[in-house]
């Protein structure tokens, strides 16, 4: 008879119902109960689910099983006493505020424990959870009879164990979670689980492997004095222990750190798997770390060193927080140096011809303060532009290039490092021009035989040039650009000025009247009608020069002006973070 009895009684009350009904969450509750339970919450009594709806229907073929159960076994059957067999009652009282949300970390004491679907004893499931298990909770909340539960996190999620007996024995021992900063090198696979316990399952996806490193945010001890770690902004934990782990020195003193490349910013400072990536850090950005470690790869000297950094970047209006992982390299005690901060005009060569030939050469600067060439060009003579490919394909830098109304050309290049100059020219040009020129000269040519040609050692070649341009040439302690135009005009800029004779007036008001704020005349290309003038941070260009030179020639001087901006920027950024850390200090 008392298996009968329970599916009588009410779970909130204890009673058996006189009123039975029946609310959103399936169960049947006693009318005057329920309806106080619903005035002061909005959850279910026994699932402690948010229910929907508040409406109650009568559950008449209960309210009959009950009657008629009075009726069969009258003499047996005592409404007063009826809970008898049900536990006692008992009630406690409420010492704390809650809910409490957060982590919550218990270790089973005194005997196996069930889980509950519901903060009830009457939800018991089959698992049982033995003495010395850690769990882990996200909420502690009160239960039936006032009884303290904590809703499980990780495993079990979403089911409940208590803290107490309804007498208020304890049946769990809390457990108290240091924050910390670790980091750890894996050296033997070791098993990760979302519970720091011994007892529970390992992740079968996851699981620290040797040479990984690891950072950890969290730790606690067991009982045994077993330590766990959990993994940084994660929910997976680790037993520390020597067979799996070795610990690796963290330093917290802020240091300053410039990304040579793009870099991502993760989670964890593990590498592989147990490491989220949050975003991409941009290359020549300063990162300042809050905590730091070394790796080696081996213990020889000569081996590679790894430098694990933890830093915040501001992200979306937010700031995210995590690892980088850096090639070996030494904070940053000064500057980065400057870039781009001289005039781009003059890192630009340009030659002209009237049959639409033309050679551009645009010495980029990189940020790593490196300098790339870039190449274009179009109806070039075959050997000219063979010549000038040849020494891109062969890392050469093209310092002189020059071409002729006939398609005569010179051009000289050398490794980056100035080593292995070289000059070559073409063919039909006199012996005396070939046997004079040295790499690295200025070189122009005329029409009806004439050039010009400052060596590259110092000293002057010609030839059918004028009086007037030879003693300007001889005269000058450097000659900056110079230019052969038709009919025997010219255009020479050196240490004393500019010189101009017999040009074309567009041509001539264009190197005259540069744009406002253009700077000096860096070089000039001339072709028939059209020409280029190239200035310190500008250029003049005809009508007639193809749309691709001209674009070229645009967002070269953007570029050069936007790195210039960036690493002032990125100086100014340094400057301002050094006296920040080193005013703490």
């Amino acid at each position: 008879m008392e298996d009968h009895l329970h599916s009588f009684v009410c779970p909130i009350t204890h009673d058996v119902m006189e009123d039975p009904v029946v609310a959103c969450d399936g169960h049947s509750y006693e009318r005057a109960s329920i309806s106080m339970w619903f005035r002061d919450n909005n959850t279910s009594p026994i699932t402690n689910a948010s229910v929907h709806h508040k409406h109650l229907i009568p559950n008449h073929t209960l309210k009959k099983a009950i009657n008629e159960f009075r009726e069969r076994f009258a003499p047996f059957f005592d409404t007063e006493s009826s809970t008898a067999a049900l536990p006692s009652g008992q009630v406690l009282p409420m010492l704390e505020a809650l809910p409490e949300r957060g982590t919550f970390l218990y270790i089973v004491v005194h005997q196996p424990m069930p889980v509950y679907v519901a903060p009830s004893f009457i939800t018991a499931q089959s698992t049982m959870l033995l003495v010395d298990t850690i769990v882990l909770g996200k909420e502690r909340l009160y239960g039936e009879d006032n009884v303290i539960f904590v809703e499980l996190s990780g495993h079990h999620e979403g089911q409940y164990v208590h803290e107490c007996t309804r007498d208020g024995s304890p049946c769990l021992q809390r457990l108290e979670v240091t924050e910390t900063s670790l980091a750890f090198m894996v050296t033997s696979p070791a098993p990760l689980s979302l519970w720091p316990s011994h007892a529970v399952p390992s992740s079968t996806l996851y699981k620290a492997y040797p040479y990984d490193v690891v950072s950890i945010e969290a730790t606690i001890r067991d009982l045994n004095g077993r330590m766990y770690g959990r993994l940084e902004q994660s929910k997976l934990w680790a037993c520390l222990d020597r067979r799996h782990f070795t610990e690796l020195d963290i330093e917290f003193t802020p240091e300053l750190y410039l990304l040579k490349q793009e870099t991502e910013l993760r989670s964890n400072a593990n590498r592989t798997n147990l490491g989220v990536p949050l975003l991409a850090l941009p290359a020549y950005s300063i990162v300042e770390s809050d905590a730091m470690f070394m790796l080696r790869a081996d213990d020889s000297p000569s081996s590679s060193t790894s430098i694990y950094v933890r830093t915040t970047a501001s992200h979306g209006g937010g700031f995210v927080r995590g690892w980088v992982a850096l090639p070996s390299s030494l904070s940053m005690h000064a500057p980065p140096p400057r870039l781009a901060e001289g005039p781009a005009g003059k890192h630009i060569q340009l030659v002209l011809q009237q049959a639409g030939a033309v050679a551009l050469v645009l010495d980029e600067v990189q940020e790593s303060g490196d300098v790339s060439q870039r190449l274009i060009t179009r109806n070039l003579p075959r050997r000219f532009e063979r010549q000038l490919l040849n020494c891109v394909q062969r890392g050469r830098r093209i310092h002189r290039m020059a071409l002729g109304p006939r398609g005569e050309w010179y051009c000289s290049g050398a490794r980056p490092d100035g080593s292995g100059e070289c000059c070559w020219a073409s063919g039909d040009l006199p012996a005396r021009f070939h046997a004079d020129m040295q790499p690295n000269s200025l070189v122009s040519f005329g029409g009806d035989n004439e050039y010009a040609m400052v060596l590259g050692t110092g000293g002057v070649s010609s030839s059918n040039v004028s009086t007037k341009l030879l003693q300007n040439l001889t005269k000058a302690r450097r000659v900056h650009m110079m230019l052969l135009a038709r009919y025997g005009g010219y255009v020479i800029k050196d240490n004393v000025g500019m010189d101009l004779s017999c040009l074309d007036p567009a041509f001539e008001v264009a190197l005259k009247t540069p744009p406002r704020g253009a700077g000096q005349v860096c070089s000039a290309a001339y072709s028939e009608d059209d020409y280029v003038v190239v200035f310190e941070h500008t250029y003049v260009a005809t009508a007639g020069i193809s749309a691709n030179i001209v674009d070229a020639l645009e967002r070269f001087y953007t570029r050069h002006l936007a790195l210039r901006n960036k690493r002032r920027l990125l100086i100014a950024d340094y400057e301002r973070r050094w006296h920040e850390i080193h005013a703490d200090y």
